[in-house]
């Protein structure tokens, strides 16, 4: 005899729930065999009477059962599943009910030879078809905020789960950021209030928290779990230089203040109004004890607040900046890089010694493996563990070795004074470090590869100065922001992020073409837009912070090149040719020449995108989707692929001086005794660039939907309905997956009855089960066809393969 299992939302393998029957193979002797020619007891509603212990008409006995039922007469028993004989498929596609095809047969996933899964789920990433849309954006408070002017976003902001909603299986991002009420273009330390900190739910943009004020507006945050509770905390900076920490109590839903800096006496430490200039702090466990450290410039701190050493002062890192300290050289001891020096943390004494004096200036730092270096020469091919210093100061890139000696360079940047903080990744694929710096008219890669004779394999650009690729751009201001990198396609190439003045700017990594661009504004500090996973969804997104600081920050030149000319009269980025595409379906209106054609702005799709002639020298004919400057703005904007074709990311980034293994996805710290060296791990050897983490590039969901029902009852004409949606690819697939319930098949006018959505995420072969409520049944039974995916707003495995079928949904009859 059958019985009924208990409710369950999220199941593996063939476990089913509420009013499925037990058994992926169960058979109504009565029923129509489902959809897809396999019986799997999803073809009736609440009435079970054909569910009784006679066999039925069908091949048993004498035949042996198939599984735990008996197969009908015009069926065979294929993988303990009674199937049609005649063959029903050829490829997956062609497959319903959570089901794939095997040998000419659709098969309940679960059974037969591939289980919960398809191994053969893999993503197809079109190089170069960059088409983000604006995901949301936060340009204020909502009303009664008591900081309403506190909109200008000066910094960089971090990316974080606070764990929210108390379910550390569940990532729910938020993003946080200093805003600023001035217009003053300076320290974001001149106004009354000076900054209030804002946190955002990084799915939707809305406030969550505001802190505050009397920060520094224009520095951004760290965050980390400090006391080792489970949940990250906030470090930010005073507008009078010291320093403090924001914990989040999940019993009163609330942020309090954890500590303020202070010294062995309990006195506060407040360094001078703006003393931490436009720096961020970084955290590091310096002690080898579990526990973090707060670097603030040269300042060291507990995790408690207290101030541990101060010999450097706050400029013993250049400019104040963002400290950047490992474990360099392997002994075990953390090292503080600063192109003029190496100091080691004595953690015994609790101070910083200088370890090695360069001869080099000091200046912006990060670290990484760009080949061996010995005084005897250089091996680019050879990667010895050992990390190099590359510094931008005054105008120009180098590289230091260890031992002080300047391996490569100082290379000037290209028409451009000052230089902000490096990045570090392989832009041209061939598996080497190459660095890149934005000064004040260009954005430049820097590669020891193109010098003497270059090799096209190595330096795809054939520049014999050092230089792989430079771009002009516009950083009239402050001459010193940075960028930040991903392989937004998973090709092993990373892209750059880059956003000056004016726009921000998606450069391919091996010869600069811009693949894609949006206006934005900015007086410019020393911040980046920044690229996480911020809203859970397993896709990357952009961050990108903007203000409306300095009255003369408008498009004039970028590297004495001119801005085209929209035909409504504003300025268009000319690096930008437009929207890309491979084919007349990638664009709204046709595709020539590997660009969107457009005859009005419609075809654009909106946002800064106006229909315009491309720039001399597009190839093809017509108008393309160019990036417009639509004046300035406020705020925190964040872009997503309109396909969802990006690869996922780590839905962290935590400090400016961010390498990925500073910190862990949750937010802990790692110890340095465990940490993992970013420049000896296999695809890392980078700096401030986001990863995919523990997400395979190549991995892609498959949503289906199957073995579905109804209650056995009504309230009035109320039918309560029933699918389980499942997860048949490789990768996860985050919660808000939509489900349209249809009456008839909606490809021939069926009518929506219901729709619902997936509550969390689902992992490779996780199912959940949805509900929803039917309105106007009738005690006639009716077919309803169920849609997973009912949006199309989801990139998966398999398109065609997301309906399932209830059968003769029905109220009893009166």
């Amino acid at each position: 005899m059958k019985t009924m299992i208990n409710a369950t939302r999220i199941l593996l393998g063939c476990a089913l729930t509420l009013h499925f029957w037990a058994g992926c193979s169960s058979h109504h002797a009565g029923g129509d065999g489902g959809a897809d020619g396999f019986s799997d007891g999803s073809d009736g509603g609440g009435d079970k009477s054909d569910s009784g212990g006679d066999p039925g008409p069908g091949h048993c006995p004498p035949d042996p059962l198939c599984g735990s039922v008996c197969c009908a007469a015009d069926e065979l028993c294929l993988h303990d599943v009674c199937v049609k004989q005649a063959a029903t498929c050829v490829t997956d596609g062609e497959c319903q009910d959570d089901s794939y095809c095997d040998a000419g047969h659709c098969i309940p996933y679960g059974s037969g030879p591939r289980g919960d899964t398809n191994p053969d789920c893999t993503r197809l990433v079109v190089a170069g078809l960059f088409q983000p849309a604006l995901q949301c954006e936060w340009t204020g408070p909502p009303a009664g905020d008591p900081y309403p002017a506190h909109v200008q976003v000066l910094g960089t902001p971090v990316v974080v789960d606070f764990d929210f909603d108390n379910d550390p299986e569940t990532v729910r991002p938020s993003i946080v950021f200093n805003t600023y009420d001035g217009l003053d273009g300076d320290s974001g330390c001149i106004t009354e209030l000076d900054g209030v900190l804002r946190i955002i739910d990084g799915a939707t943009c809305q406030t969550q928290f505001t802190l505050g004020p009397y920060l520094n507006g224009s520095n951004p945050v760290a965050v980390g779990d400090l006391d080792n509770d489970g949940r990250p905390e906030i470090v930010a900076h005073r507008n009078l230089g010291g320093t403090l920490a924001y914990r989040y109590d999940a019993g009163s839903g609330a942020w309090a203040t954890l500590w303020e800096a202070h010294d062995a006496g309990g006195n506060p430490l407040a360094p001078g109004e703006a003393a931490t200039h436009w720096g961020g702090p970084s955290l590091l466990d310096l002690d080898d004890d579990g526990v973090p450290e707060v670097l603030s410039g040269g300042l060291v701190y507990d995790s408690r607040g207290l101030l541990l050493d101060d010999a450097l002062g706050l400029a013993g890192v250049h400019a104040v900046g963002f400290p950047v300290a490992a474990d360099l050289d392997g002994d075990g001891r953390v090292e503080l890089a600063n192109g003029n020096g190496i100091w080691e943390w004595d953690a015994a004494a609790h101070v910083w010694k200088l370890e090695r004096a360069f001869g080099g200036a000091h200046g912006y730092v990060a670290v990484a493996d760009f080949g061996t270096y010995t005084p005897a020469g250089e091996d680019r091919t050879m990667l010895d563990g050992v990390p190099e210093i590359a510094v931008v100061e005054n105008g120009q890139a180098r590289l230091d070795a260890l031992d002080g000696r300047t391996v490569f360079g100082p290379v000037a940047i290209p028409s451009s004074a000052g230089g902000g903080p490096p990045t570090i990744g392989d832009f041209d694929g061939d598996g080497r470090a190459e660095l890149a710096a934005s000064g004040s008219d260009s954005m430049t890669i820097f590669d020891p590869d193109c010098r003497g004779v270059p090799q096209a394999a190595t330096c795809p650009t054939l520049r014999s100065d050092g230089i792989l690729w430079s771009q002009p751009s516009q950083d009239h201001s402050s001459n010193i922001t940075g960028s930040s990198l991903f392989d937004f396609e998973g090709d092993g190439k990373v892209e750059a992020v880059y956003a000056d003045e004016c726009f921000v700017r998606v450069y391919r990594g091996s010869d600069g073409t811009v693949l894609y661009s949006q206006w934005r504004s900015s007086c410019t500090w020393n911040e980046n837009p920044v690229v996480a996973d911020v809203d859970g969804d397993y896709s990357a997104e952009l961050v990108v912070p903007s203000n409306e600081s300095c009255e003369n920050v408008v498009p004039s030149s970028l590297g004495g090149r001119s801005y085209d000319v929209s035909p409504g009269g504003h300025p268009m980025d000319p690096l930008f040719a437009g929207l890309p595409c491979k084919g007349d379906s990638d664009c709204a209106h046709s595709c020539l020449e590997g660009f969107c054609r457009c005859t009005a702005d419609a075809d654009c799709g909106g946002g800064g995108f106006v229909c315009a002639p491309p720039p001399a020298g597009t190839p093809g004919a017509g108008n393309t989707c160019r990036a417009e400057w639509r004046g300035k703005l406020h705020g925190v904007r964040v872009y997503r692929d309109t396909l969802d074709r990006w690869v996922g990311s780590r839905p962290i980034w935590n400090q400016h001086a961010y390498a990925v293994t500073n910190v862990e996805d949750d937010g802990r710290i790692p110890r340095t005794s465990t940490a993992r060296k970013n420049w000896q791990v296999p695809g890392l050897n980078n700096f401030r660039q986001n990863v995919q983490g523990d997400l395979n590039p190549e991995h892609i969901p498959d949503l289906t939907s199957g073995r579905g029902d109804f209650d056995p009852g009504c309230v009035g004409s109320s039918l309560s309905l029933h699918a389980r949606v499942c997860n048949r690819g490789t990768n996860p697939i985050a919660a808000g997956v939509s489900v349209g319930f249809y009456l008839g098949d909606p490809a021939a006018g069926g009518t929506r009855v219901c729709a619902a959505q997936t509550q969390r995420s689902l992992a490779p072969g996780e199912c959940e089960t949805v509900d929803c409520t039917w309105d106007g049944a009738t005690e006639y039974g009716q077919d309803i066809t169920v849609v997973v995916d009912d949006g199309s707003e989801r990139s998966e495995c398999l398109e065609e393969n997301n309906r399932g079928i209830i059968r003769g949904a029905h109220c009893p009859p009166a």
